[in-house]
């Protein structure tokens, strides 16, 4: 039998560099996630989640807002994940919007560093150029076989939503893929 716990403890594996690890793997906690469907059409609906969210749903692909505490990804047409460190009403949708707390079954890894997007692209089939994929941007795709949601923070910050049972796995593949770069992995 294979022991993986190794990969899931803090430290720094793989490459050692002058600059420090490429990658650095932190867990974030105490968020709030929902997945909010609704028809844009309905100008109810639109007015209704402004109003909850304080701020304007994202309507193109891939776009992202944040404010107020929010950050708000656009999933699919009349998809998004509302993100938020403190607890959102979900009554204050009204009843043109379906809402689930998705919170307890996913992990949100914020992945940092110079070769972040190196490491991601060796499992994920979108193109994560900078002039692609910036700050703003963010996808659901596969990384490692894995559904995904991947949030560009920043240029070399990224927020990754996985599913929590694939916690482990997910851990694995990030300190088998990103050896080359070095990955920390904090302790959290």
């Amino acid at each position: 039998m294979v022991d993986l716990t190794l990969s899931l403890a803090p430290g720094t594996y793989g490459a050692e560099n002058r600059e420090g690890p490429g990658v650095t793997v932190s867990k974030r906690h105490g968020l709030h996630i929902l997945h909010l469907a609704g028809d844009l059409s309905d100008t109810d609906f639109p007015t209704a989640a402004r109003h909850a969210l304080g701020l304007p749903l994202p309507q193109l692909a891939g776009e992202t807002r944040d404010g107020h505490g929010v950050r708000v990804l656009w999933l699919a047409p009349n998809r998004w994940l509302v993100v938020s460190g403190h607890k959102l009403e979900t009554d204050a949708f009204g009843e043109k919007a379906s809402v689930n707390d998705v919170g307890q079954g996913r992990s949100v890894l914020r992945l940092s560093g110079r070769s972040v997007r190196d490491l991601l692209c060796k499992g994920c089939p979108i193109d994560l150029d900078p002039q692609s994929f910036s700050a703003g941007h963010a996808a659901a795709t596969l990384l490692g076989h894995l559904n995904v949601v991947i949030d560009c923070i920043a240029d070399d910050v990224f927020d990754l939503y996985v599913t929590r049972s694939f916690d482990h796995f997910i851990h694995d593949w990030l300190v088998r893929a990103g050896k080359e770069f070095g990955v920390s992995i904090s302790a959290t």
